[in-house]
This record gives structure tokens, sequence and C-alpha cells, in this order.
């Protein structure tokens, strides 16, 4: 909701089509679902009708864990007629020279056959892990080594095939698809290659880890009952090695409960979640971030569609992470308190 809500304000972009997935959404206004004021775009599942509008750009976020086939389906049509595409979704255009290549050869020659652009951003894999890391290594010297970790408190979040897909309230040995499969392994392993290609280095190869905590007493989360001696906490750590020498790391600390593994890390001034970011080398420097689970989820969305003026005036093509110049909100409030010290 939150990116319709964000395309609806925006103060450069004008909403002209909404498809929807859900049949209690198909003829409502598009303000009512994103709970705004009306704004006579009713939404549609209609792909006909919405590629007829001829937009400059697509807004898409379908749910593309285990059904990438479909989503890159549905986004081909509009990238044939010429419409630009901007999403969170399709995690092999993170960085699309190391994506698997049935899924971004298709929507290559769909660019190339339209004339249009395809960029996929969000939180992680995208804006913390590579936009963000190279805006700091702008003020680096010699870098030895770069980690990059997402950890986040999952207890609050409301969709148990969501977790379950993690391995949690799994048996401790349970091989959970996110780390052992095609889904979650392409899109992690490939944005460690794409982060070596921008610092020029070749791998040697890359290596993952995993490891799972539990605690001794069953729970309440959102999305049910967390049962004790089954997973609670896992830590995924995905490591580049060059020279024979780890230089990049990349990890995932989730819990779904805040006494799992209380010697792994944990996110700043104990937030819901947030990154942490370490470069070591000369000079070296630590940055964390804090987010609630609603602002991580906001900024995923957000990422994309700020993206959109770059986006529509690239040439046609994938673009990666840094194949855009520097974007952000100008989403300012008209009202806003001007501080002074």
């Amino acid at each position: 909701m939150t990116g319709l809500r964000a395309l609806i304000d925006h103060p450069e972009y004008e909403l002209v089509g909404l498809h929807a997935w859900a049949d209690h959404k198909i003829g409502l206004d598009a303000g009512d679902i994103a709970g705004l004021a009306p704004t006579g775009i009713i939404a549609t599942d209609d792909t006909s009708a919405l590629l007829a509008l001829g937009a400059d750009c697509l807004a898409y976020f379908g749910n593309y864990a285990s059904r990438e086939a479909e989503c890159v389906a549905d986004v081909i049509p509009f990238l044939e007629a010429g419409t630009n595409v901007v999403t969170p979704a399709l995690m092999d255009l993170i960085a699309p020279q190391h994506g698997r290549p049935e899924f971004v050869g298709p929507i290559a020659a769909a660019c190339e056959r339209g004339g249009a652009s395809a960029f996929c951003g969000g939180t992680d894999p995208g804006f913390m892990t590579i936009g963000h890391l190279f805006g700091l290594l702008s003020g680096a010297g010699r870098i030895d080594s770069v980690h990059v970790a997402e950890i986040c408190d999952l207890n609050g979040y409301g969709s148990y095939d969501q977790v379950s897909a993690w391995g949690f309230n799994h048996p401790m040995d349970y091989r959970a698809p996110m780390f052992y499969g095609d889904v979650g392994t392409g899109w992690h392993e490939s944005t460690v290659r794409g982060i070596a290609d921008y610092l020029g280095i070749e791998l040697d190869e890359i290596t993952s880890t995993v490891e799972n905590a539990c605690v001794d007493q069953d729970y309440d989360a959102a999305w049910g009952r967390g049962l004790a001696g089954t997973i609670a906490a896992v830590r995924w750590t995905v490591t580049g090695i060059s020279g024979g020498s780890p230089v990049i790391y990349y990890k995932k600390v989730e819990r779904t409960h805040p006494d799992a593994a209380p010697d792994w890390e944990h996110a700043l001034n104990g937030a819901q979640a947030g990154y942490q970011i370490v470069v070591n080398g000369d000079p070296s420097f630590e940055t964390a971030i804090a987010l609630s689970l609603y602002d991580g989820c906001a900024i995923t969305a957000l990422h994309p569609i700020n993206a959109i003026n770059a986006v529509c005036a690239a040439e046609p093509g994938i673009l990666g992470q840094l194949d855009l110049p520097h974007f952000y909100s100008k989403a300012i409030r008209k009202n806003a308190a001007v501080l002074t010290g």
C-alpha cells in the first residue's frame, strides 16, 4: 500500500492506471484502496486496457518468490509496448549480469524490442546492499573487506508462509528453501558478485553458511504460535573470497523471538530491524540504520518509485544499481518545520 500512496501523492508523477489481483479491489478507486481521497483511477484486472494507456512507466509490485516466470510474463508486454518498468520484485535484475538467464534474457529482449528500460530496486538486495554501501565507499581508501548485515525481528510479521520459507518454527536441522534453493541463493549470490564487479575484483568462490538457534519456550507471534526447540533465529552468511581471502560478507540475521541467539548482531537501539555496514581498511568505519518493520517494507517500495524519472530518462535496457544518476525523494511536506540551531 505504501507504493500506491507514494505514487498518488508524488509531486512529479501522475497515476493513470491501477492493476489489482484481488477480486475485492477490482472496481474500487485507487484512493479508497490506499486510504486517501478519491483519484478517479479505478482498479482493474484488464491488462489490455492498461497497456492502451501508453504510460511512461509501470511500477510493478508482484510477489516474485517462487513465481518468477509469472512475474516476468506480467511485465514483458509493457516493456514491448515501450513502457519502462520499476519494481522491487524482479530480483534477478539487481545484478543482471549474474541473474538467472531464463529470467533476465526475456526481459532484456523485451527492453530491446520496445525501447524501454527495467530497474529492480528495493531495500535488500538493492539500496542497502549496493546503493548505500557504495555511497559510503565514496569516502573510503584502501578496502580490505566490506560487511553488510540485515537484522530483523520477524515476530510482528504476519505471513506464516514467508517466515516458514526462512525455516522458522521448523526442526533445527531443517534446510530452509531460502538458503538452499535457487529462490534465495540466486539473488543473494548475484548481489555478492555484483558488489565484486563494482569493486573491480575477481572472486575465487562464494561460500554460504547457515546457523540456527531456538528458544526453550513456546511464544506468540503475528504469524502464529512459535514452538519451543524449533528454529527461532537464523544467521545466513554469504561470503565472497578473492585471492584466497574473504572480501565481501553478506549476512541475514533474522529472529522471531528477541531472546534467540543473544550473541548475534542486533539492530541499532533495539529497533525491530536495521542494517549494519562495516568497511575494514584505511580508514575503517561502520554505519548502522534502525528501522521498524513498516519502515523496511516502505523503503522496499519507495526506492524503485523514486527512480522512475531516472529510469525513464535512461537508455533502453536492464539497469543495474549503479547505472542511474543519484535519485531521491522530493516529496517534502509543505508545512514541515524548519529546525535551526
